[in-house]
């Protein structure tokens, strides 16, 4: 059919068959929260659970379970984004609304990608149809927290600035929206995917300094600004201690200490919710103990808070904010070249093809939804949202790719919402237990971009365009007022239309992971490419010298793949009447012998082996 929804497609992932096999199947449930002791075990080898593909049933509790491993996993990372965004503001009922109308978007917006379908009369698709959860976008709210400050200084209360924060993000979202109907060709070329993973791992360092270890801290600056002294931070419940305290950072650090704790001893269900328990432990202790007699959190405010909530119950006045509009169009633009990784790591672990039509119509409904997504979360007064690869590890770890996971996160994600008493709760944590938390999860945020970029290999030119844009964006991130404080000075006289350009070159300039975004873009448009392959060049230079040559990169798949085929298979001889013998598996770099082979040195454990000639 060309239009509307794929009705067929619908019962291949929904469980039927018995009421045992609707509800229970046969998992073995234990297997999920059996904790590990890994240093004296008898077997070395772990036990794997089944698979479940995509498109494959499952029973409604393990559905459950999956899914609710899935929430638990992105929770955290969710419920920070509101809590940072309102940081600045003393209301904490806003704060705790954020926290809700944040879960409850995400959990809606997850649903549609899961679900996915194609659009009557046309042949694009909303979603993804794989398990793509999604969680709030970090790259919009380290622009957020730079706009919502600037508009405050201009004499804006805070839920004004957030109003024009949300307008400004409704109107820029559509930039993700409409390059979603580019061709996948056109998108690969204009979003590289390694300059995305360049991004990523400046918003991580960005995050790291700004709402990580300032917030582990106590959450304040280290010296008040007008009088040069050490200041008191609040946000600690009734405590207020100067930044740096032992006690923060004695709370922060259980935190932190805690994941590890879990990542080390823990079942796979534990693992792959660490952020969430370790928040909920470090939670519990600072709940317990008290610095002379004031508590670190306040139970009150959750007592106080409503037991649900929706939409909508506090609600901002709309604004367009022209000094953001170019920051934020950067950052959606840099979130859909995100955006690709994800769904292909997220299709890797699902065990799917990452290439060909299926694969592209996947980012396209990915793209598409994410832009629209954002639009509807801005109309619901939420922070702007966008598909996360942080399940992905639960995935892999799990071997359950099903979309019935899926829809079962989206559930979970959505009830959080609705409990008001969950906003409440997450939104009174110390802010010091949140920095313990955030300087762990922002660092798995900067290693992923690390990741996609070393995934997508450097060359030289790659590495002096990387070098540049780091440069320059660590170097903002680090000090971000060393082009802003007096590069361009507003004045009370300067007319609105050059205010609004003036506070959009600002906002570039002291955005770290916006302004080496942009020089990466730049630079990847005007350096030229190198001629050759600058390897080729390398492994012909060592071969005149006799050293060591590497395999190139066809060379060494050629070779794994053989090894694969028959993993007891080498070559012995001269070139002419290779000889099947057994080879290490992980050797890539042989000394070249007289007869021009690659020959195992003297001391291996299969002597008078050789690769075959290198080219």
């Amino acid at each position: 059919m060309k239009g509307g929804l794929p009705k067929v497609r619908w019962a291949t992932w929904i469980p039927h068959g018995s009421m045992k096999d609707i509800f229970i199947g046969d998992y073995d449930y234990k297997y999920l929260f059996m904790p590990k002791w890994p240093y004296c075990r008898k077997d070395t080898t772990d036990r794997l659970p089944p698979f479940f593909a995509v498109n494959e049933p499952l029973p409604i509790l393990l559905a459950l379970i999956m899914g609710l491993q899935h929430a638990l996993a992105m929770t955290g990372g969710i419920v920070l984004g509101p809590i940072i965004v309102a940081s600045s503001n003393p209301n904490v009922n806003i704060t705790q609304y954020l926290t809700s109308v944040a879960l409850m978007a995400c959990g809606i917006g997850t649903f549609f990608h899961v679900v996915r379908f194609k659009i009557p009369f046309t042949r694009y698709y909303y979603g993804t149809g794989i398990v793509s959860v999604l969680g709030i976008t970090t790259t919009q709210i380290v622009i957020g927290l730079n706009s919502i400050s600037s508009l405050m200084e201009q004499g804006y209360s805070w839920n004004d600035a957030y109003g024009k924060f949300l307008g400004t993000n409704m109107v820029c979202s559509f930039a993700t929206t409409l390059i979603s109907f580019l061709p996948p060709r056109v998108l690969r070329k204009l979003f590289p995917t390694w300059i995305a993973g360049l991004t990523v791992f400046l918003v991580g360092v960005n995050l790291i300094g700004v709402a990580g270890i300032s917030d582990w801290g106590g959450g304040c600056s280290l010296l008040n600004s007008t009088t040069g002294l050490p200041q008191n931070c609040s946000g600690n419940g009734q405590v207020e201690l100067p930044f740096g305290s032992r006690e923060y950072l004695g709370l922060g650090g259980l935190a932190f200490i805690f994941i590890i704790l879990l990542e080390t001893f823990g079942s796979p269900f534990a693992r792959n919710s660490a952020i969430i328990l370790a928040w909920l432990m470090a939670y519990a202790v600072a709940a317990i103990v008290k610095k002379d007699g004031k508590p670190y959190v306040d139970m009150a405010a959750v007592n106080e808070a409503p037991a649900g909530t929706f939409f909508w119950v506090h609600t901002f006045k709309l604004g367009i904010y022209p000094g953001a509009i170019l920051p934020f169009i950067i950052g959606y633009w840099a979130d859909a070249a995100t955006a690709v990784g994800d769904v292909t790591a997220t299709e890797e672990a699902s065990g799917i093809e990452q290439r060909g039509p299926a694969h592209d119509e996947r980012i396209q409904g990915c793209l598409l939804a994410d832009g629209f997504n954002c639009f509807l979360a801005s109309c619901a007064t939420s922070p702007p949202v966008n598909v996360f690869a942080q399940n992905n590890g639960i995935i892999a770890f799990t071997l359950c790719a099903s979309r019935m996971a899926g829809v079962a996160t989206a559930f979970w994600l959505f009830i959080f919402g609705v409990l008001g008493k969950i906003g409440a709760f997450f939104a009174n944590t110390p802010t010091c237990v949140i920095g313990g938390i955030t300087t762990f999860l922002f660092g798995s945020i900067a290693l992923s971009g690390i990741k996609v970029l070393m995934n997508e290999g450097i060359d030289r030119r790659r590495r002096f365009i990387a070098t540049v844009s780091c440069a320059l964006g660590i170097g903002v991130i680090i000090n971000p007022g060393w082009a802003t404080d007096n590069l361009w000075v507003a004045t009370d006289t300067m007319p609105s239309g050059v205010r609004a350009v003036r506070d959009s070159v600002i906002l570039v300039l002291e955005t770290g992971y916006v302004f080496g975004w942009l020089v990466a873009m730049v630079l990847n448009l005007i350096v030229p490419y190198e001629t050759g392959d600058p390897m080729e060049r390398i492994r012909a230079a060592r071969k005149a010298k006799g050293l060591i040559v590497p395999l190139s990169e066809e060379e060494g798949r050629a070779i794994e793949e053989n090894q694969i085929a028959n993993p007891k298979m080498g070559f012995e001889g001269d070139s002419a009447h290779p000889q099947p013998v057994v080879v290490p598996l992980d050797d890539r770099r042989m000394p070249i012998n007289q007869a021009g082979l690659a020959a195992v040195p003297a001391n291996s454990d299969y002597p008078g082996t050789s690769y075959p000639p290198v080219a």
